[in-house]
């Protein structure tokens, strides 16, 4: 059977059709997605260009055509500000907007020119942008999710399909006086361009999604103001840690962190300032750990470290070296003092992983009370029989 160009024109109405409803589906779950706003209202171009270029039929001629690929153009421009967006979270280029721009007004003389010459302009213009959408995944490639990388291979497919197109109408001007016509080149750039750019919009709702899970999966696990683990997820880091040194014959150290009189930094300077010193400190303390270290919030202003393959000087060395940094965040109140942040810290340790994830618990708990109680801004080694628990104590 022949394909006709009009007939794999409907089959790509059709195509952006059934995208155009599985986006939306999709932006009706994924609340706030930007990058999935651009992209549909590139779906819903392109669908109109190709609506337009069908149209010829009905509407003169020059409209059909100027109009037709310049909705195409301004499609791909769209789809390409989505994938600049989520790979990003900025807008296109300045650039590259002036490239677009320049891209959709050639169109304008294309009335101008006959058949041939109007396939051979239109096959080195519309391109351009996606041409920009495939490098940004190349060079992206290592940052973004694996499942973007094959719309980034689609996009690619097709400055190779709209090129060859355009050598071919250069060569053979007498194949394209009638696009009507079945053409060897003409459905190939066809088939191949309904291929890629209805494959990069799957693949591009894919990527979405599995971003949206990352993001829902890390809000499960991670305190949302401050980035830290939350308690339940560093619970079990924990055990993992100490189930890796009954293995090794290691060390563990587990510590409890509480910032000294949070309460009346709250009550002095607002709630506001309080969430900013929060903030600050999980930053400063993440920068100083090594990458095997389990940072985490245990609730309010109370933090832990879990410090796998440590010592006692080693976790003692780590938090003396916080405390500096603590002390040195460049913190300023509402009204534009100068302001030090500082913290207590109760240390237990468990060689060879032999004391549980409880008794480390209770052990620098009892620790910390006792370094809030000697003047705070200190750190005390839990002694291993110290399983008590912490009598209230003003923070």
């Amino acid at each position: 059977m022949t394909l006709h160009p009009p007939t794999i024109l409907v089959l790509l109405l059709l195509g952006y059709a059934m995208l155009g409803l599985q986006l939306a589906m999709v932006r009706r779950r994924l609340h706030g997605s930007e990058a999935l706003r651009r992209w549909s209202w590139g779906n819903s171009l392109l669908l109109l260009g190709h609506l337009m270029l069908l149209a010829r039929v009905v509407v003169p001629l020059p409209v059909s055509v100027i109009a037709g690929n310049g909705l195409i153009l301004l499609g791909e421009c769209a789809y390409v500000a989505a994938l600049q967006q989520f790979i990003t979270d900025r807008p296109l280029p300045r650039a590259m907007r002036i490239v677009c721009a320049l891209s959709v007004l050639a169109m304008l003389p294309l009335a101008l020119f006959d058949t041939p010459m109007r396939v051979f302009i239109v096959s080195l213009v519309t391109p351009l942008p996606v041409i920009w959408g495939a490098w940004q995944v190349w060079r992206a490639r290592d940052q973004v999710e694996r499942s973007l990388w094959p719309v980034g291979f689609t996009l690619a497919l097709i400055p190779l399909a709209f090129f060859g197109r355009a050598a071919d109408a250069w060569l053979h001007p007498q194949a394209y006086h009638d696009l009507a016509v079945p053409n060897t080149m003409q459905v190939m750039m066809l088939l191949t361009s309904f291929a890629a750019l209805l494959g990069a919009g799957f693949g591009f709702v894919l990527a979405c999604t599995e971003r949206a899970t990352r993001s829902m999966e890390r809000l499960a696990s991670h305190d949302h103001l401050t980035g830290a683990l939350n308690r339940q997820a560093a619970e079990l880091m924990l055990e993992h840690a100490l189930q890796r040194a009954r293995r090794e014959r290691s060390t563990v150290v587990f510590v409890l962190l509480d910032l000294d009189r949070f309460k009346l930094i709250n009550d002095l300077n607002g709630h506001v300032f309080g969430d900013e010193v929060l903030r600050r400190f999980a930053q400063t303390v993440r920068e100083r750990l090594r990458s095997s270290d389990v940072f985490a919030r245990y609730g309010g202003e109370e933090f832990a470290l879990v410090l796998p393959d440590s010592d006692t000087a080693g976790a003692l060395g780590v938090l003396d070296e916080l405390r500096r940094a603590t002390a040195e965040m460049g913190l300023r109140a509402p009204d534009g003092r100068a302001f030090v942040v500082t913290f207590s810290a109760g240390v237990a340790l468990s060689p060879g992983g032999d004391i549980d994830a409880d008794a480390l618990y209770r052990d620098a708990d009892t620790a910390l009370y006792q370094a809030k109680h000697a003047g705070r801004d200190r750190s005390v080694l839990a002694e291993p029989e110290l399983t008590g628990s912490r009598p209230g104590v003003p923070a």
